[in-house]
């Protein structure tokens, strides 16, 4: 009898008369409330999308009718799965369900088109994430603390009152005097956060103390010392609606669908009594009973 056991054949036998046994019993029981099953014109039509997408051309008549008979395949297989509580404890099947709830939701919250007033209230609220920021045009000089040592500083001091003194042609006198840099000499309009991001965070807060209109420095970056001429510097400002609509109406409708969303579970969660067993503190994964 054991040697039996051990034949594949005999196993895939006994395991095809359990299942179907199970079947006929579950099958005998449940008759299904809605035995009809009805493919609706947009559901036809969401089928010849889909196809039409993956092959790039309209399906033939055969296709169509192809695309139908699968569909009802599907359907009849999808309600006799749930019938057998095949759903229960797959933990994908679980996920997916939980995502088409989430997705009903997300459309819920896509039906609101937000008002100007909303708009204009949502942009006041987060000024901060829509400011214009400053923007600056400047040139600079650059003087390799590496090679040249101490006297990086002394050269960059000499420069400066040379510079001061005189109306040099900066670029002439930043190939002269200058070490080369794999960095532009010249920036024109870019923002503090730009110039940080190019020349680091220490140039950034030494370069908010320079004067407009004049050679000043050295200032320190993390490549070494610059001299530093600001050309031009646009202060900040708060955005109009009109100038940040788009941005401020894709963040508008995200916070939205955040709060649906919210609502909506909050308001399913009202049918249950959810109850949450004790259980022993988890030191390891080894400690998780699967």
């Amino acid at each position: 009898m054991k040697s039996l056991f051990k034949e594949p054949l005999f196993v895939f036998l006994l395991l095809g008369g359990v299942i179907f046994a199970l079947f006929q019993q579950v099958s005998n029981d449940y008759q299904p409330d809605g035995a009809e099953i009805v493919v609706t014109q947009m559901q036809i039509q969401a089928l010849l999308k889909r196809f039409e997408e993956v092959r790039q051309r309209l399906p033939s008549e055969e296709e169509v009718d192809g695309l139908i008979q699968k569909y009802i395949r599907e359907e009849v297989l999808y309600r006799e799965a749930i019938a057998l509580g095949l759903d229960q404890g797959d933990a994908i099947v679980r996920r997916r369900l939980s995502q088409k709830m989430e997705y009903i939701s997300d459309d819920i919250a896509s039906f609101d088109e937000p008002t100007e007033q909303e708009l204009q209230a949502y942009l006041t609220s987060h000024q901060d994430d829509y400011r214009q920021p400053s923007r600056f045009s400047f040139r600079q000089i650059y003087f390799n603390t590496s090679k040249r040592g101490e006297s990086a500083q002394t050269t960059a001091v000499s420069l400066l009152a040379k510079l001061k003194a005189e109306d040099a042609n900066t670029d002439t006198v930043a190939q002269a005097m200058g070490d080369p840099l794999m960095v532009a000499h010249q920036f024109n309009a870019v923002s503090e956060r730009e110039i940080q991001r190019v020349l680091g965070g220490d140039f950034l807060k030494s370069f908010g103390e320079v004067a407009v209109g004049s050679w000043q420095g050295p200032i320190n970056s993390g490549f070494g010392l610059h001299l530093v001429h600001i050309d031009e510097h646009t202060a900040g400002k708060a955005s109009e609606l009109n100038d940040v609509r788009e941005l401020v109406v894709r963040d508008w409708s995200s916070k939205k669908r955040e709060q649906t969303n919210k609502m909506f579970y909050e308001k399913l969660l009202k049918r249950y009594k959810v109850k949450v067993e004790t259980y022993s503190k988890i030191t390891s994964a080894n400690d998780v009973q699967v």
